[in-house]
């Protein structure tokens, strides 16, 4: 984890801000040569993904868990002979270059030190360079939330959710029209229209809506815990001269 001084004390960087911060990094500072890709899970924030693309720089989703990423990198690799670069999940897991295949906490606290490093001797921080990177990208709250569902009542309810959710399409959600509907279990994102294309990952039950104006909304029972987790991407434009904090 990165903590930066906050007020009289610290703040935990989330997830997604550590995987923001060093995937821009190594993208914009880093060795630029030949084609390059990162990769991230599917409930990670998208800023990465947008960073990416303005790059010109490919981006691999994957299903939660590590192992997915690891092996997504080496298949690419085998595949286009692109460099992988960085993968991240949301939940605190990194994974630097091709020396660690897997999610790796030396190398990416080593990536980390080097960054608020050079960015100290510009008079930079790590919290203004976040800054900087959501005015230049989009600003990007992320969130997620939890309900326990214990005992087979409980499975039932979760199953029953998704289920729901299937059967009865959302043309909007919180104000914002739905864009498209991913449904992993199926392997189909359909568009408001009703145009459909292939995800290209394996059968995952887990259902995302993509909202206008980039934000997400996506929901899936939990793999270890008696729960069904949602997770929220809002993201908003920062206007010329517009308070960070506000």
């Amino acid at each position: 984890a990165v903590a930066v001084p906050r007020g009289d004390g610290w703040a935990q960087l989330s997830g997604n801000d550590v995987g923001v911060l060093l995937g821009h990094h190594l993208l914009t500072e880093g060795d630029a040569s030949g084609a390059r890709f990162v990769a991230m899970s599917i409930v990670s924030s998208p800023l990465l993904g947008v960073i990416a693309k303005r790059l010109g720089v490919g981006c691999e989703e994957t299903l939660t868990g590590f192992k997915w990423i690891a092996n997504r990198a080496m298949d690419v690799e085998a595949a286009t002979g692109a460099r992988f670069v960085f993968g991240y999940e949301e939940a605190l897991g990194y994974s630097v270059g091709t020396l660690v295949r897997d999610k790796d906490g030396v190398s990416a606290a080593y990536v980390a030190a080097g960054l608020a490093s050079a960015l100290k001797t510009r008079g930079e921080t790590l919290a203004s360079r976040l800054e900087a990177i959501h005015r230049e990208y989009g600003f990007f709250a992320s969130g997620q939330r939890s309900v326990t569902a214990r005992g087979a009542d409980g499975m039932a309810a979760i199953a029953a959710t998704m289920k729901a959710f299937r059967e009865r399409p959302l043309a909007s959600l919180g104000g914002l029209a739905v864009v498209a509907t991913r449904d992993y279990q199926t392997g189909l994102r359909t568009e408001a229209g009703g145009a459909t294309a292939p995800i290209g990952l394996p059968p995952s039950n887990v259902i995302a809506y993509e909202l206008e104006g980039g934000s997400r909304v996506m929901l899936r029972p939990s793999g270890t815990e008696p729960k069904i987790k949602f997770y929220f991407d809002v993201r908003e434009e920062i206007a010329a001269g517009e308070g960070y904090a506000e």
